[in-house]
């Protein structure tokens, strides 16, 4: 048995059009799972930038003074 064959690389100018032609050929249900896969690429990024900024935030010893900034807030913004 021949293992598969691996997809030749595709350089990203050229991959649009191949795209956009797939999804135009694509029925109802077939968009609806790209549209998901394409909201969970988007949710797994954002997760990414969101670490590295908390990672970030607690070298700099930011996450230590929630506390104290909260208080700054809450004085500065009085809530009737």
């Amino acid at each position: 048995m021949k293992p598969a064959s691996q997809p030749s690389p595709v350089e990203p100018e050229k991959l649009k059009p191949v795209l956009h032609d797939k999804i135009e050929r694509m029925d109802g249900q077939h968009l609806v799972l790209v549209n998901h896969v394409l909201l969970q690429l988007e949710a797994e990024e954002l997760a990414e930038r969101l670490n590295e900024a908390f990672d970030q935030d607690h070298e700099q010893g930011l996450l230590r003074r929630v506390p104290e900034l909260v208080k700054q807030f809450r004085a500065k913004h009085r809530y009737a």
